[in-house]
Protein backbone atom coordinates (compact mmCIF):
# COMPACT_ATOMS: atom_id res chain seq x y z
CA UNK A 1 0.00 0.00 0.00
CA UNK A 2 1.23 3.53 -0.55
CA UNK A 3 0.19 7.15 -0.18
CA UNK A 4 0.95 10.37 -2.49
CA UNK A 5 3.00 12.41 -0.76
CA UNK A 6 3.19 16.10 -1.67
CA UNK A 7 4.48 16.70 -5.09
CA UNK A 8 3.11 13.59 -6.37
CA UNK A 9 5.61 11.21 -5.38
CA UNK A 10 4.81 7.56 -3.98
CA UNK A 11 5.93 7.20 -0.26
CA UNK A 12 5.60 3.74 2.25
CA UNK A 13 2.71 3.98 4.55
CA UNK A 14 5.12 2.10 6.84
CA UNK A 15 8.17 3.46 7.10
CA UNK A 16 7.47 4.34 10.72
CA UNK A 17 7.13 0.63 11.58
CA UNK A 18 11.57 -0.27 12.13
CA UNK A 19 12.07 3.01 14.12
CA UNK A 20 8.51 1.80 16.73
CA UNK A 21 10.90 -1.92 16.46
CA UNK A 22 14.17 -0.17 17.03
CA UNK A 23 12.99 1.93 19.93
CA UNK A 24 11.03 -1.41 21.07
CA UNK A 25 14.70 -3.21 20.89
CA UNK A 26 16.76 -0.34 22.99
CA UNK A 27 13.99 -0.33 25.81
CA UNK A 28 14.38 -4.40 26.34
CA UNK A 29 17.82 -4.08 28.26
CA UNK A 30 16.24 -1.23 30.42
CA UNK A 31 12.97 -3.00 31.53
CA UNK A 32 14.58 -6.51 31.97
CA UNK A 33 17.49 -4.20 34.38
CA UNK A 34 14.69 -2.64 36.15
CA UNK A 35 12.52 -5.35 36.75
CA UNK A 36 15.20 -8.09 37.77
CA UNK A 37 16.47 -6.76 41.03
CA UNK A 38 12.31 -7.21 41.90
CA UNK A 39 12.47 -10.88 40.46
CA UNK A 40 15.48 -11.53 42.39
CA UNK A 41 13.75 -10.33 45.68
CA UNK A 42 10.11 -12.53 44.64
CA UNK A 43 12.43 -15.43 43.64
CA UNK A 44 14.08 -15.54 47.45
CA UNK A 45 11.06 -15.43 48.90
CA UNK A 46 9.06 -17.39 46.72
CA UNK A 47 11.11 -19.49 44.95
CA UNK A 48 14.55 -20.14 46.87
CA UNK A 49 13.59 -22.98 49.23
CA UNK A 50 12.97 -25.64 46.78
CA UNK A 51 15.09 -24.23 43.71
CA UNK A 52 18.54 -22.77 42.54
CA UNK A 53 19.60 -20.28 39.25
CA UNK A 54 22.74 -22.10 38.49
CA UNK A 55 23.65 -23.83 41.87
CA UNK A 56 21.96 -27.34 41.14
CA UNK A 57 19.09 -29.30 41.77
CA UNK A 58 17.26 -29.00 45.15
CA UNK A 59 13.66 -30.28 45.87
CA UNK A 60 13.04 -28.90 42.69
CA UNK A 61 15.32 -28.33 39.47
CA UNK A 62 17.84 -25.62 38.88
CA UNK A 63 16.04 -22.62 37.29
CA UNK A 64 18.98 -21.45 35.26
CA UNK A 65 18.05 -20.82 31.64
CA UNK A 66 14.57 -22.33 32.05
CA UNK A 67 12.76 -20.13 29.80
CA UNK A 68 15.49 -21.31 27.07
CA UNK A 69 14.87 -24.90 27.90
CA UNK A 70 10.69 -24.52 28.27
CA UNK A 71 8.40 -22.31 26.43
CA UNK A 72 7.46 -19.00 28.73
CA UNK A 73 3.71 -19.59 28.18
CA UNK A 74 4.31 -23.40 29.60
CA UNK A 75 6.01 -21.85 32.23
CA UNK A 76 3.61 -19.52 33.12
CA UNK A 77 0.99 -22.49 33.24
CA UNK A 78 2.94 -24.59 35.10
CA UNK A 79 3.69 -21.98 37.95
CA UNK A 80 0.38 -21.11 38.05
CA UNK A 81 -1.27 -24.74 38.16
CA UNK A 82 1.16 -27.72 38.23
CA UNK A 83 -0.90 -30.25 39.07
CA UNK A 84 -3.49 -29.49 36.64
CA UNK A 85 -0.59 -29.96 34.03
CA UNK A 86 0.18 -33.44 35.78
CA UNK A 87 -3.30 -34.30 36.30
CA UNK A 88 -3.89 -33.39 32.47
CA UNK A 89 -0.92 -35.84 31.47
CA UNK A 90 1.82 -33.37 29.97
CA UNK A 91 4.97 -35.02 29.21
CA UNK A 92 7.56 -32.47 31.19
CA UNK A 93 5.68 -32.15 33.93
CA UNK A 94 5.32 -35.50 34.55
CA UNK A 95 8.86 -36.39 33.72
CA UNK A 96 10.01 -33.91 36.61
CA UNK A 97 7.08 -35.62 38.95
CA UNK A 98 9.15 -38.68 38.36
CA UNK A 99 12.63 -37.13 38.71
CA UNK A 100 11.60 -35.14 41.81
CA UNK A 101 10.26 -38.40 44.14
CA UNK A 102 6.63 -37.15 43.43
CA UNK A 103 6.60 -34.11 45.11
CA UNK A 104 4.32 -31.54 43.60
CA UNK A 105 4.98 -27.96 43.39
CA UNK A 106 2.49 -26.39 45.16
CA UNK A 107 0.26 -23.98 43.07
CA UNK A 108 1.89 -19.75 42.91
CA UNK A 109 -0.55 -17.28 42.48
CA UNK A 110 1.72 -14.52 41.26
CA UNK A 111 0.27 -11.34 39.38
CA UNK A 112 1.43 -10.07 35.95
CA UNK A 113 4.08 -7.31 36.93
CA UNK A 114 5.37 -10.55 39.55
CA UNK A 115 6.12 -12.54 37.31
CA UNK A 116 7.17 -10.48 34.65
CA UNK A 117 10.07 -9.53 37.40
CA UNK A 118 10.69 -13.07 37.72
CA UNK A 119 10.71 -13.74 34.00
CA UNK A 120 13.40 -11.20 33.98
CA UNK A 121 15.27 -12.31 36.88
CA UNK A 122 16.12 -15.72 34.94
CA UNK A 123 16.64 -13.76 31.93
CA UNK A 124 19.49 -11.49 33.09
CA UNK A 125 20.48 -14.81 35.17
CA UNK A 126 21.00 -16.64 31.47
CA UNK A 127 22.70 -13.56 30.23
CA UNK A 128 25.21 -14.02 33.02
CA UNK A 129 26.63 -17.29 32.84
CA UNK A 130 25.89 -20.01 35.02
CA UNK A 131 26.68 -19.46 39.13
CA UNK A 132 27.21 -15.77 38.37
CA UNK A 133 23.50 -14.74 39.58
CA UNK A 134 23.10 -15.83 43.17
CA UNK A 135 20.31 -13.70 44.51
CA UNK A 136 20.56 -11.66 48.39
CA UNK A 137 20.27 -13.08 51.61
CA UNK A 138 19.16 -9.92 52.94
CA UNK A 139 15.84 -10.24 50.50
CA UNK A 140 14.78 -13.47 52.07
CA UNK A 141 11.55 -12.95 54.23
CA UNK A 142 12.58 -12.12 57.96
CA UNK A 143 9.47 -14.19 58.70
CA UNK A 144 11.16 -16.76 57.44
CA UNK A 145 14.17 -17.61 59.28
CA UNK A 146 15.71 -20.73 61.57
CA UNK A 147 16.28 -20.31 64.99
CA UNK A 148 19.78 -19.98 64.32
CA UNK A 149 19.88 -17.17 62.09
CA UNK A 150 17.07 -15.56 64.77
CA UNK A 151 19.95 -16.26 67.52
CA UNK A 152 22.85 -14.73 65.10
CA UNK A 153 20.90 -11.78 64.86
CA UNK A 154 20.22 -11.16 68.48
CA UNK A 155 23.50 -11.52 68.94
CA UNK A 156 25.30 -9.25 66.52
CA UNK A 157 22.27 -6.41 67.94
CA UNK A 158 23.76 -7.22 71.64
CA UNK A 159 27.55 -7.34 70.61
CA UNK A 160 28.12 -10.94 71.64
CA UNK A 161 29.17 -11.57 68.21
CA UNK A 162 30.92 -8.26 66.17
CA UNK A 163 30.33 -7.01 63.23
CA UNK A 164 32.62 -7.88 60.18
CA UNK A 165 33.61 -4.66 59.05
CA UNK A 166 33.63 -3.12 62.92
CA UNK A 167 30.73 -1.14 63.07
CA UNK A 168 28.90 -1.14 66.09
CA UNK A 169 26.12 -2.95 68.02
CA UNK A 170 23.13 -1.96 67.76
CA UNK A 171 22.47 -2.02 71.34
CA UNK A 172 24.64 1.30 72.27
CA UNK A 173 21.69 3.36 70.30
CA UNK A 174 18.54 1.11 70.58
CA UNK A 175 16.52 -1.14 72.85
CA UNK A 176 14.56 -4.07 71.96
CA UNK A 177 12.07 -5.99 74.61
CA UNK A 178 14.25 -8.92 76.33
CA UNK A 179 17.78 -7.33 75.59
CA UNK A 180 20.05 -7.93 78.62
CA UNK A 181 19.69 -7.03 82.12
CA UNK A 182 19.36 -3.26 81.70
CA UNK A 183 18.15 -2.95 78.00
CA UNK A 184 19.49 -1.31 75.07
CA UNK A 185 20.46 2.08 74.57
CA UNK A 186 17.92 5.19 74.15
CA UNK A 187 19.37 7.36 71.57
CA UNK A 188 17.92 6.02 68.69
CA UNK A 189 14.13 4.55 68.42
CA UNK A 190 12.94 1.70 70.31
CA UNK A 191 13.11 -1.56 67.74
CA UNK A 192 10.68 -4.40 69.30
CA UNK A 193 8.24 -3.43 67.05
CA UNK A 194 10.20 -2.22 64.17
CA UNK A 195 9.68 -5.48 61.68
CA UNK A 196 5.88 -5.01 62.12
CA UNK A 197 6.03 -1.11 61.69
CA UNK A 198 8.05 -1.19 58.69
CA UNK A 199 7.49 -4.51 57.35
CA UNK A 200 10.06 -6.17 54.66
CA UNK A 201 9.93 -3.34 52.52
CA UNK A 202 10.80 -1.08 54.51
CA UNK A 203 13.30 -2.46 56.81
CA UNK A 204 15.03 -4.45 54.29
CA UNK A 205 16.68 -1.37 52.42
CA UNK A 206 17.09 0.42 56.09
CA UNK A 207 19.50 -2.70 57.06
CA UNK A 208 21.06 -2.21 53.33
CA UNK A 209 21.42 1.52 53.72
CA UNK A 210 21.77 2.31 57.04
CA UNK A 211 21.74 5.92 56.00
CA UNK A 212 19.57 7.62 59.05
CA UNK A 213 21.43 10.89 60.55
CA UNK A 214 22.39 9.18 63.17
CA UNK A 215 23.82 5.74 61.54
CA UNK A 216 25.15 7.12 58.81
CA UNK A 217 28.35 8.65 60.14
CA UNK A 218 28.52 5.26 62.25
CA UNK A 219 28.19 2.70 59.07
CA UNK A 220 29.45 4.52 56.14
CA UNK A 221 32.27 2.88 56.50
CA UNK A 222 31.27 -0.60 58.21
CA UNK A 223 28.36 -1.53 56.57
CA UNK A 224 26.82 -4.83 57.54
CA UNK A 225 27.27 -8.02 54.83
CA UNK A 226 24.21 -9.91 53.49
CA UNK A 227 24.22 -12.12 55.46
CA UNK A 228 24.30 -9.63 58.95
CA UNK A 229 21.38 -7.62 57.73
CA UNK A 230 18.86 -10.94 57.25
CA UNK A 231 20.24 -12.27 60.57
CA UNK A 232 19.10 -8.72 62.06
CA UNK A 233 15.67 -8.54 60.10
CA UNK A 234 15.55 -12.09 61.30
CA UNK A 235 16.05 -11.01 64.99
CA UNK A 236 13.46 -8.04 64.84
CA UNK A 237 10.87 -10.16 62.88
CA UNK A 238 10.74 -12.35 66.00
CA UNK A 239 11.23 -10.16 68.59
CA UNK A 240 7.80 -8.52 66.76
CA UNK A 241 6.11 -11.66 66.89
CA UNK A 242 5.73 -11.58 71.16
CA UNK A 243 2.92 -8.91 72.19
CA UNK A 244 4.15 -9.06 75.77
CA UNK A 245 4.51 -6.14 78.24
CA UNK A 246 8.01 -4.17 78.19
CA UNK A 247 10.28 -5.69 81.35
CA UNK A 248 11.75 -2.37 81.90
CA UNK A 249 10.31 -2.56 85.78
CA UNK A 250 11.56 -5.77 86.10
CA UNK A 251 15.44 -4.91 84.68
CA UNK A 252 15.47 -1.87 87.08
CA UNK A 253 14.47 -4.28 90.16
CA UNK A 254 17.25 -5.87 89.10
CA UNK A 255 19.55 -2.96 88.61
CA UNK A 256 18.80 -1.65 91.69
CA UNK A 257 18.93 -5.28 93.66
CA UNK A 258 22.72 -4.85 92.54
CA UNK A 259 23.58 -1.15 93.33
CA UNK A 260 22.55 -2.18 96.59
CA UNK A 261 24.88 -4.96 97.24
CA UNK A 262 27.55 -3.22 95.60
CA UNK A 263 26.92 -0.05 97.76
CA UNK A 264 26.78 -2.43 100.95
CA UNK A 265 30.39 -4.36 100.04
CA UNK A 266 31.86 -0.81 99.53
CA UNK A 267 30.47 0.48 103.07
CA UNK A 268 31.74 -3.06 104.35
CA UNK A 269 35.46 -2.47 102.90
CA UNK A 270 35.41 1.38 104.06
CA UNK A 271 34.00 0.52 108.02
CA UNK A 272 34.54 -2.44 108.78
CA UNK A 273 38.23 -2.81 109.85
CA UNK A 274 37.11 0.34 112.21
CA UNK A 275 33.95 -1.20 113.76
CA UNK A 276 36.10 -4.17 115.25
CA UNK A 277 37.08 -4.27 119.03
CA UNK A 278 40.76 -3.39 119.06
CA UNK A 279 41.01 -6.12 122.09
CA UNK A 280 39.66 -8.76 120.29
CA UNK A 281 41.25 -10.43 117.86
Amino acid sequence: MRTQAQGGRPRPAHRFVPVVQLLAMLSAPAALAQGAPQGAQLFTQRCASCHSVGEGDRVGPDLHGVLERRDEAWVTRFIQSPGSLIDAGDPVANELLKKFNGIRMPDQSLNDTERASLYAFFRDCAAKGKGACKPSPAAKMGTDATQEEVARGRRLFEGSEPLTHGGPACIGCHDVRGIGVAGGGTLGPNLTFAFARKGERGLTPLLAKLDTPLMAPLYAKAPLTEEEQYAVKAYLADASRDGGKPRQDRDFFYLGIVGLAVALGFIGLVWGPRGKDPHHP
